[in-house]
């Protein structure tokens, strides 16, 4: 039993199970992880009742669940802010994640070109022999815990390589242990670790007499506001993109296996070169990695007949869009045929994620490596799936056994 705020004060601890969807959306917390064992019911409540949600969790905010509200937030950066981008806030400041247009837009104009598909393709090779040097140590035991022992070890990686273009092995596996920790603990220490290292790298960087054409450098001589990036500017890029992209690609791949081990034969479709154009987007919409973010509100306003008042806080929750019926058919199902498929699983508006071609092309490569050499993805007999609670919608534990394929 877990206590819900404020139904019983000073009462014994109340179990969420019983309490009535009504009296929960008023206390929901999107971190505990009792409470997420009710998300879609609440979600599908406050859509029909009362589609911007006031909870009292973490001093109170509103929770967005409709589709075309959240595409309205998302489109109006003056009333809804990102600077605190964070529900629970941010340790450091992370451009452009934590900025509001006009300077956001400069942050992202620098980065853009190192982070588009065409730039990130001279980096396939490096993921595809990371991807196989990994497998090369899982496969022969015809079995693994996926998530830790292959999806948040690669991504890892593959940020370390791509972001901070470093081929030392010692520094790219220090780089990945504490990513890796940050994924799996959400460890505050790790994150300062993280940014420490991110601030060597960008000293090496600004001190070597050598110019490099990749994202490290755009960063060390990015400008905004036609000034040099501040230090604590190149390194709230730097983690941003290093920690943002470990999540969003590491969730991606073990929500897509855990939908393949419990269906067979959507490994046929997922081996099909076309997948990644045709389908990926259809797993990515009913399982949005990152399922909200936060606004803060800077101006009287309503939505949807709320009233808003400067400083109120709102979590606009990105998975809740992605199944909202008023924009999906059957939006519970993995549909592949539909026509049209404007899912918010990488963000709307000028906040969209950014290294989306960059997570894309490494579940691409991944895939296509899995099952060159294995088939029969399966969850072990009394084995279970933990999935994570909070921002990231992601399993944290997924055991696997396959069959492994002659070569």
């Amino acid at each position: 039993m877990t206590e819900v705020q404020g139904l019983k004060p000073d009462a014994t601890p109340v179990d969420v199970g019983a309490v009535s969807v009504e009296e929960l959306a008023k206390h929901f917390d999107l971190y505990d992880p009792a409470h997420s064992e009710r998300l879609w019911e609440v979600v599908d409540y406050a859509r029909s009742a009362c589609p911007v949600v006031k909870t009292d969790a973490d001093d109170g905010y509103y929770i967005v669940t409709r589709y075309d509200d959240l595409r309205r937030i998302t489109e109006d950066p003056l009333t809804f802010s990102s600077v605190e981008a964070g529900l629970r806030g941010t340790p450091i400041r992370m451009p452009p994640l934590t900025e509001d247009p006009p300077t956001q837009v400069e942050y992202r104009r620098q980065l853009n070109p190192y982070l588009s598909r065409s730039f990130l393709s001279r980096y396939e090779d490096d993921i595809r022999q990371i991807t196989r040097e990994l497998l090369d140590e899982v496969v022969p035991l015809g079995r693994m815990e996926f998530m830790n022992d292959f999806a948040v070890p690669l991504t890892a990686a593959n940020l370390a390589r791509v972001i901070l273009d470093e081929k030392n092995k010692e520094r790219l596996r220090r780089a990945t242990a504490i990513a890796t920790r940050i994924s799996a603990e959400g460890s505050l220490e790790a994150f300062h670790e993280i940014s420490a290292l991110a601030q060597e790298f960008l000293r090496e960087r600004a001190e070597a007499d050598t110019e490099r054409d990749d994202v490290l450098s755009a960063i060390v001589h990015g400008t905004v506001d036609g000034r040099p990036l501040t230090l604590e500017e190149q390194v709230g890029a730097t983690t941003v993109l290093f920690t943002g992209g470990l999540d969003t690609t590491k969730a991606a791949m073990g929500n897509i296996v855990r939908h393949i081990a419990a269906n067979p034969e959507l490994e046929g479709r997922v081996r099909d070169a076309g997948w990644v154009r045709r389908d990926l987007d259809e797993f990515l919409r009913l399982d949005s990695p990152i399922m909200f973010m936060a606004r803060t509100v800077t101006r009287e306003t309503e939505l949807n007949g709320c009233p808003l008042k400067p400083g109120d806080r709102i979590a606009i929750h990105f998975a809740a869009a992605n199944r909202d019926p008023a924009r999906f058919e059957h939006p519970d199902e993995l549909d592949f045929d539909r026509q049209r498929n404007p899912h918010a699983a990488f963000g709307l508006g000028t906040h969209r994620c950014i290294g989306l071609h960059f997570a894309r092309l490494q579940i691409q490569v991944a895939f296509e490596e899995l099952f060159a050499r294995v088939t029969n993805l399966r969850i072990p007999e009394g084995e279970h799936v933990e999935v994570a609670t909070g921002v990231v919608l992601s399993p944290e534990r997924l055991p696997l056994e396959f069959d492994i394929l002659d070569s």
